[in-house]
């Protein structure tokens, strides 16, 4: 059976001929994932994006308690334990996760991985290839800073905004750039159940969750944390140059965006 015909409506009526173009775009159902980097990622390679995204990312974390916010697999947590550094990992309840942690904190007793917020505070909280996922940012901004020493750096670093070539978080069944604006929605969730069958009718529905951040609206929510911006980055796809700076380019064609964030002001009340 050929993979186009596996691409059907909830009702089992013909797909939408966007559906069809997609899918002709796609590999076979039956055939391997893409591998993408975080599939291939291990703890020596696990610190390689933090590096070339956030300014001066070791010297930041050099000798201080340190927080990783959304740690997934707990493999840049790991890699900071390693370093000897104070590292706790923090994420939801998800099975998917316990091999993973259970083997890191054995590899490396001073490493906590939990899925309890911690109840004392650190110098650095980070979050990596996280903040494109939450469904409300702007509220885990404010978790995050609660947890801040008063001294403390906050750094925030995510790939893929939302209007970027790879944005649509579907590299695993399709290579094919800007998905989500090329496509209806409804037609992108239609293929993607043909590669994973959990019901989702949304981005923000997928495993994981997708909440459409944007280059703009990441800059916004740093602006607007009530903390001071030290550092705010835009890279560029392919290292491009100049591109970020083109407010018609900055959206399609930059690959990750980066913040570092201290205290100036009134800090919220932790609770």
């Amino acid at each position: 059976m050929g993979t186009q015909s596996t691409v059907q409506t909830t009702k089992g009526h013909a797909p939408r001929l966007g559906a069809r173009v997609l899918q002709a775009f796609c590999r076979p159902v039956e055939a391997p994932e893409y591998i993408g980097g975080t599939v291939t990622a291990t703890v020596d390679s696990a610190l390689d994006f933090l590096v070339r995204a956030v300014p001066d990312f070791m010297a930041i974390t050099a000798r201080r308690s340190i927080l990783d916010f959304g740690c997934g697999f707990g493999l840049q947590a790991a890699a900071l334990a390693r370093l000897g550094r104070d590292v706790t990992g923090l994420d939801l309840p998800r099975d998917v996760f316990a091999a993973s942690w259970r083997r890191l904190m054995d590899a490396y007793p001073t490493l906590r991985l939990t899925t309890e917020v911690p109840s004392r505070t650190f110098d650095v909280i980070y979050s990596c290839s996280s903040f494109e996922h939450f469904a409300d940012p702007a509220h885990v901004l404010t978790l995050m800073r609660e947890r801040l020493k008063p001294d403390g750096l906050l750094v925030i670093a995510f790939a893929e905004p939302w209007f970027s070539p790879r944005g649509h978080h579907m590299s695993d069944f399709t290579r094919l750039p800007w998905v989500n604006l090329l496509f209806r929605e409804a037609d992108v969730m239609t293929v993607r159940a043909s590669y994973h069958p959990d019901g989702a009718t949304r981005y923000e529905d997928v495993e994981g969750g997708l909440n459409r951040m944007t280059v703009a609206r990441f800059e916004r929510l740093m602006r607007d944390s009530g903390m001071r911006v030290r550092s705010l980055r835009r890279i560029p796809v392919k290292n491009l140059p100049v591109v970020t700076r083109i407010p018609m380019l900055r959206e399609l064609l930059t690959a990750s965006c980066s913040a570092v964030l201290e205290e100036a002001g009134i800090r919220p009340v932790p609770r």
